[in-house]
């Protein structure tokens, strides 16, 4: 009975490894050691990028946190005197331009009038005279003349009195801070009423002295209120030329009054840097003296001068 041979394991078979647990082991542990030097390289490219960020944020853009809302503020005084009859606004309404605000008792104003106008027609009459006697009182016509022009003037001011006792609103705006009633007494000149102009609003914004260079007319900035989350668009309008300098203040003696300072530290100045408000959200209000927040886009040059006057030739 014959008897099958064995079969011997070809060449190619004899060629292939023989994968183990420890050769597995070893490739997993070289693995892991990548993985530190992995994660410290992503951590100094996330530092590098933000590094770069930070940078360009507060050293390549020019921006501050020293910002004020301002607008102009018109103090409203009567030119004439005399005790309110009439309060026609409450505090902080808003006004239209033209839009009656207080009445002056007018009495003694008509009066003044009414005296003007009699003391006139009566001037008048004495010059109703035949040309014989104008050619013999020629000198006392004139000055009968002198006098009725005289009236004339004063109704014309009693006239203008009483229309003053009328104050309208010169603006569009806000009545803010009132404090006056009716009743109240008030005087030539004396501030009654304080109306902040809607259409005058813009920002104030004191940049470091350092940033100057990179600030120019017309070039685009945001503005964050402190308050909201909407960002204002705007552009540079102006910028001052010209802080208080405490040392050119005279002392006692007319001296010059000189402050010390330390020579290991350089404070920069801040300058107040003008921004137009280009455009308001409608769920923001504005309000004088509010915290801003500017940041001026220096690549920006929308409403940028074609030319300077004050430096063109």
């Amino acid at each position: 009975m014959s008897q099958i041979a064995p079969s011997t394991p070809t060449s190619t078979e004899s060629l292939k490894p023989v994968t183990t647990p420890s050769n597995e082991h070893r490739s997993v542990r070289r693995r892991l050691r990548l993985l530190p030097t992995l994660a410290t390289l992503a951590v100094a490219a996330t530092g590098t990028a933000a590094t770069a960020l930070l940078w360009q944020t507060y050293v390549g853009q020019p921006w501050t946190r020293d910002g004020t809302v301002r607008a102009y503020v018109l103090t409203l005084a009567p030119e004439v005197s005399g005790r309110v009859t009439e309060l026609a606004v409450k505090d902080n309404q808003f006004v239209q331009k033209g839009d009656l605000l207080m009445k002056i008792d007018p009495r003694d104003y008509k009066v003044a009038v009414d005296f003007s106008k009699a003391a006139r027609r009566l001037k008048l009459s004495d010059l109703e005279t035949t040309p014989e006697e104008r050619q013999t009182y020629v000198a006392s016509a004139n000055i009968a003349l002198a006098t009725v022009e005289q009236k004339r003037t004063s109704l014309e001011q009693a006239e203008i009195n009483l229309e003053r006792t009328e104050i309208r609103s010169p603006v569009n705006g806000w009545v803010t801070n009132l404090l006056l009633r009716r009743g109240d007494y008030t005087t030539t000149g004396r501030t009654a009423m304080s109306l902040v102009d809607s259409d005058s609003f813009w920002i104030d914004g004191y940049f470091e002295e350092t940033a100057l260079r990179l600030i120019r007319e017309g070039q685009s900035a945001k503005i964050w209120l402190l308050g909201y989350r909407e960002v204002l668009q705007g552009h540079v309008d102006s910028v001052a030329r010209g802080i208080v300098v405490p040392n050119a203040s005279p002392g006692n003696g007319g001296l010059a009054s000189v402050n010390p300072i330390f020579t290991w530290v350089r404070l920069a100045q801040r300058i107040p840097v003008r921004v137009h408000i280009d455009r308001v959200p409608p769920d923001v209000r504005l309000v004088v003296g509010m915290t801003a927040t500017v940041e001026v886009e220096p690549t920006t040059t929308k409403h940028l001068p074609t030319s300077s006057p004050l430096w063109s030739n």
